[in-house]
């Protein structure tokens, strides 16, 4: 299974886990307030067959302003959040990238992408290197938030131990100058450039640093 394909099965499980929970509490909701279907479902637009097939599950999705509307009607208020779970689907640019950096490596790196930071957290370094050090690599096509990315990387380095990190950037462009520009504040973390960092990736001894490659 791919990884497009296992996300998209872990969303559609995760979805329906999320629906059937709501009916359950909607149907709850409605019996301790003494409502009837057809209360609830004039209040919210529906009859009172469209809203029983909902609460029973014989509507396969339910989107996201029914289910606020109904919440409501049931003196309650639905809230949303996505939160981090674990890597993203990727493009065929990020793939590329990291294979571009990867035959910059000798062959005393060992290298493991999609790597776990520990046990059940399901965030995961893009690529891991181990030799002489372990190295977490984190690969960015488009970064939008540099700052927010490198708290992050600072947080996965904490928790999987790994003793650097290299924050990898397709070289475009503009995000030549969004690093330009973030430079200073990016420097505390990873004082190491493109060219000592893959001087000691291509030699295969620790860099001594995090670093920043842009290729």
């Amino acid at each position: 299974m791919t990884s497009r394909e296992g996300a998209r099965e872990r969303g559609r499980n995760r979805g329906a886990w999320l629906l059937q929970e709501l009916r359950r509490e909607w149907r709850e909701q409605r019996l301790s307030a003494g409502l009837t279907q057809r209360a609830v479902g004039r209040a919210i637009g529906l009859s009172r067959e469209a809203y029983g097939r909902v609460e029973r599950g014989a509507v396969a999705d339910v989107g996201l302003a029914t289910a606020a509307r109904i919440s409501a009607a049931l003196g309650t208020q639905l809230s949303v959040k996505a939160f981090p779970l674990g890597a993203p689907i990727r493009d065929a640019a990020h793939i590329e990238l990291l294979t571009r950096f990867e035959l910059e490596l000798a062959p005393a790196w060992r290298r493991r992408r999609e790597s776990p930071i520990a046990g059940e957290d399901r965030r995961a370094w893009d690529l891991r290197l181990d030799g002489p050090v372990s190295v977490g690599v984190e690969a960015e096509t488009r970064p939008r938030d540099l700052q927010a990315l490198q708290r992050r990387m600072n947080l996965k380095q904490r928790d999987s131990g790994v003793q650097r990190m290299i924050l990898l950037v397709a070289g475009t462009r503009q995000n030549r100058a969004r690093l330009r520009e973030l430079l200073p504040v990016l420097r505390g973390d990873f004082p190491l450039g493109t060219r000592e960092m893959l001087d000691a990736l291509r030699r295969g001894i620790d860099p001594g640093a995090n670093g920043i490659v842009v290729i």
